[in-house]
């Protein structure tokens, strides 16, 4: 340990002094990074196509859980990894693995945002920042346009975020002009186990973006004031209990935790879950993993699979 924190130390005291030009406001106080970053590491899968949307160059990225392909990427940004040959991280719940981050010699490192990877950059911020200058993006940014609109303002790139966000401006237009809406409204629905499951609740990241297209959000938290969101918000727990009472939207979308996981089939076979109106009449939908905390080519994905459920 005395080791890597001398290593950390002194990787400090290397970093280029000619590179840093620019100071960034965050969570944490006020950053001092390069102005061109060249050897950017990010830490969060769920945000890593925010960097590659605005142009950076992502030297190495965390594997994804979220749809991950045979190297690590997640599904929707896999084409963009690979082009730029960034390296995937391995990591555990537990930790980073801050040699390999120091042996990669990263002039900027992006961490922060939704999720157990978020959580862990603010726990290990100080070693982060002695490897190379760290920004955490707010767990409190709500969706990725918020997420998008930090680091875009951080680093420059507001060119390419407005190119962004008229590219998905436009599709979202494509897409509410293909589809015929099933009916409304709808709830969203993210099990953990098939005996855990949770809700996405209605004015969060994934209803906004379905809301884009012209689904109307069940409110479920709104009509049970009692129950509360976890963590950032963005997923409230629901007992099978209870399910019949506040499950009664005409739709359901089911984002599963991971690929792979509970199905609507998974849902038809339950005794309660089945009863549901929206499985009982066939209005109940599987969506990718991806569904759920996104990022901006993340939501250009989820639209895809919109247009090809609903489409004409």
């Amino acid at each position: 340990m005395k080791l890597l924190t001398l290593s950390l130390a002194a990787a400090l005291i290397l970093l280029p002094l000619a590179s840093i030009a620019r100071e960034v406001q965050t969570s944490e106080g006020p950053v001092t990074i390069p102005d061109e970053p060249k050897r950017i590491i990010v830490l969060n899968p769920a945000m890593a196509g925010n960097v590659y949307a605005l142009g950076l160059p992502v030297l190495a990225v965390t594997e994804s859980t979220r749809s991950p392909t045979a190297e690590g990427y997640s599904g929707v940004w896999a084409a963009q990894a690979s082009e730029q040959g960034s390296q995937v991280l391995p990591w555990d719940f537990d930790r980073f693995n801050m040699e390999l981050l120091l042996s990669l010699e990263p002039d900027l490192i992006i961490g922060g945002g939704q999720g157990r990877p978020g959580f862990m950059t603010i726990e290990a911020y100080k070693d982060l920042s002695a490897i190379a200058p760290t920004i955490l993006v707010d767990a409190s940014l709500a969706n990725w346009q918020a997420e998008l609109d930090f680091l875009a303002n951080a680093l420059g790139r507001e060119t390419e975020q407005q190119a962004a966000l008229s590219t998905y401006a436009a599709r979202i237009a494509q897409v509410k002009a293909a589809i015929d809406l099933p009916p409304q409204p709808t709830a969203f629905l993210l099990p953990v186990e098939l005996d855990n499951m949770y809700f996405i609740p209605e004015g969060t990241a994934t209803p906004q973006l379905f809301a884009d297209v012209g689904f109307e959000a069940d409110p479920i938290l709104a009509n049970h004031p009692d129950w509360k969101a976890f963590g950032t918000g963005d997923s409230a727990e629901i007992s099978a209990e209870f399910a019949t009472e506040a499950l009664t939207a005409p739709t359901i979308i089911l984002t599963p935790w991971s690929a792979g996981g509970i199905s609507v089939t998974d849902l038809a076979a339950h005794p309660i879950y089945g009863t549901l109106p929206a499985v009982k009449n066939g209005n109940a939908y599987d969506f990718p993993d991806y569904t759920y905390r996104f990022d901006y080519l993340g939501a250009l994905a989820v639209l895809d699979v919109i247009e090809a459920t609903f489409g004409r």
